[in-house]
């Protein structure tokens, strides 16, 4: 038997399973509130279910509704791949607005590389850089409506592609005026000692994972008292200057600050494994010529990251 249905119910039931409200389906989708009404009722209607009730301030799926989301994601996700990898595309001529969930290591070292690219060769593509929240789902990274995250990525959901893109080292870093410099003059090295002695500045994760200097710091059993815990990596360098605090901080980030301020790069005391930072995107873009592009852009400015020169 032939079934006649609208495809945008399908959407509306993506829309509507992910925000789990209708008012935020409705912008989602950027249809009115009652349009998203609508479309569940008939929805309704082709699933025999309810599929969503209201409880308290969501709208709560059914199990029939948890069964369906899933073959409705993969469905629309081949769908979108079909469609977009059919497109022509041109850099030169393309209109098309990005959004990237990421931190600030990103927009201090990759985004100047990448904008200068857009600038010359894709004039008409467009980017937003939101901050990666604790929550992918947050993001919008699971459910695709950001368009691309930049971070570690730990176990990831079936739906998300994951690049590594740079394996960074870490380094110590210091005010030109710290004390600790005198004594290194030459060939000396901060110890253990120095480093546990000297109050350091922390940066906060801002995803629920523990970044690689925690981890690295539990597996060397190596202590590190904390004056002040900042969230972004840009408000270090200035806490540096004309103190006796110490940061740890990625390798990229130590050599880039060194030039802007009056900072000087220290070899910690032990040696630290490297950490890889990860792109990472939806399936359903996979296929799709404008990201890819712009993934491959991205790839390219973060290959003179890499402490090993070239990428896993």
């Amino acid at each position: 038997m032939k079934l006649n249905y609208d495809l945008n119910l399908l959407r509306t039931f993506h829309a509507l399973y992910l925000e789990q409200n209708v008012t935020r389906a409705g912008e989602r989708l950027h249809l009115s509130q009652p349009s998203v009404s609508a479309a569940l009722g008939r929805l309704r209607e082709l699933f025999k279910d309810p599929l969503f009730i209201r409880d308290r301030q969501r709208m709560r799926p059914t199990e029939t509704a948890d069964h369906l989301f899933p073959v409705i994601e993969a469905a629309l996700t081949d769908l979108d791949g079909l469609i977009t990898s059919e497109r022509d595309f041109s850099p030169a001529t393309e209109q098309r607005h990005f959004e990237i969930a990421a931190n600030d290591y990103f927009e201090v070292l990759i985004l100047p590389a990448l904008a200068s690219v857009l600038r010359e060769q894709a004039p008409g593509i467009t980017l937003q850089v939101r901050r990666l929240s604790q929550d992918m789902s947050e993001a919008g990274i699971m459910s695709g409506t950001t368009d691309l995250a930049f971070g570690r990525q730990v176990d990831p959901p079936d739906n998300l592609v994951v690049r590594e893109v740079i394996l960074e080292g870490i380094e110590c870093l210091v005010g030109n005026e710290h004390p600790l410099l005198e004594r290194l003059k030459g060939n000396g090295q901060m110890t253990r000692d120095d480093f546990e002695r000297y109050a350091h500045v922390l940066i906060q994760p801002h995803t629920r994972l523990k970044s690689g200097i925690f981890k690295q710091l539990e597996s060397q059993n190596l202590k590190r008292k904390v004056a002040l815990a900042v969230t972004y990596f840009m408000a270090v360098p200035a806490l540096l200057e004309g103190s006796s605090l110490i940061a740890s901080l990625p390798t990229g980030l130590c050599q880039h600050f060194r030039r802007q301020f009056a900072v000087t790069p220290v070899a910690p005391p032990v040696a630290f494994d490297a950490f890889p930072f990860h792109l990472s995107w939806h399936h359903r873009y996979q296929k799709d010529p404008a990201h890819r592009w712009l993934r491959e852009q991205i790839i390219a400015c973060c290959l003179p990251l890499s402490v090993q020169g070239e990428l896993t």
